[in-house]
């Protein structure tokens, strides 16, 4: 048997959280020494103290455990609980990267601007342009990369298939449901469509020719291509232009680090010159 103060550094919590638990009928020593009130632990209780503990890391107040562990609820069924919790954990922290990578890129792009650096703007003339794509409406970002590696998986390796693309049809920028099109250039003048999951398919259509197209290259996970745009936006208005149809977005290299950093993409913006 252990005292309170010998338990707690073996489970490596305070000895005033065991006092509280005790208080509350939550985890309570094995024994009390009538004579003297001390109180002692064994160290088959630790099973049950790391039960409480997970289950209160898991997020369940206090009320909650003792209902769960009065329902003697098993280590899989505790096991389930927290892999939904890591889920969700892990969800958040993608999404909180993601914003982190946002703000890190707009003061990178105030940076640029403070310091009036060359934008890297160069304008194309772009021919008609052989795609199979996808158009839908798109619940969020990730659901649109799921389609890319549905493309990915569904053609095959050949020299006709060449750079994915998308295409942001809605006139309003929003984090969720987009009316996008997806697909990838090709080196033909027909096609068979293309079965992907869901019943979606890949239909041949021909991009057509833009006269001038402003381009940017942008190196770095989604959440920073605005940079690009807004470096468009500038070069546009700099030199007595005006956007002109909807952009497209050319992945040069896909993204092989988990974080999307290495992924380089070219936008295109059809343009005019303002008369």
């Amino acid at each position: 048997m252990f005292t309170v103060g010998e338990f707690a550094r073996l489970a490596q919590v305070s000895k005033r959280l065991l006092r509280y638990y005790d208080e509350i009928g939550l985890f309570v020593p094995r024994h009390i020494d009538q004579s003297t009130g001390y109180r002692y632990y064994s160290a088959e209780q630790m099973l049950d103290l790391n039960r409480v503990l997970a289950l209160k890391d898991l997020g369940l107040s206090l009320e909650q455990i003792q209902r769960v562990i009065h329902n003697n609820v098993s280590t899989e069924e505790i096991q389930g609980m927290l892999l939904l919790k890591k889920a969700e954990i892990e969800q958040q922290l993608q999404s909180e990267l993601k914003r982190i990578r946002n703000i890190e890129a707009r003061l990178q792009a105030i940076r640029n601007a403070e310091a009036q650096r060359t934008l890297n703007v160069v304008v194309k003339q772009i021919p008609a342009q052989p795609v199979i794509s996808v158009r839908l409406i798109m619940e969020t970002f990730e659901s649109g990369l799921e389609i890319f590696n549905q493309i990915r998986a569904a053609l095959p390796p050949k020299s006709s298939y060449g750079l994915h693309f998308c295409m942001c049809h809605g006139e309003d920028i929003t984090d969720h449901d987009m009316d996008m099109e997806v697909g990838c250039f090709i080196e033909a003048k027909s096609h068979a469509p293309v079965p992907l999951h869901g019943g979606l398919q890949l239909h041949f259509r021909e991009l057509p020719a833009v006269e001038t197209m402003a381009t940017t290259i942008v190196q770095g996970a989604l959440e920073t291509i605005h940079t690009g745009y807004g470096e468009i936006g500038v070069w546009v208005e700099a030199n007595a232009y005006r956007l002109a149809g909807t952009p497209r977005e050319i992945t040069l290299q896909a993204p092989q680090r988990a974080d999307g950093a290495d992924l380089i993409t070219e936008i295109q913006f059809p343009v005019e010159a303002v008369h």
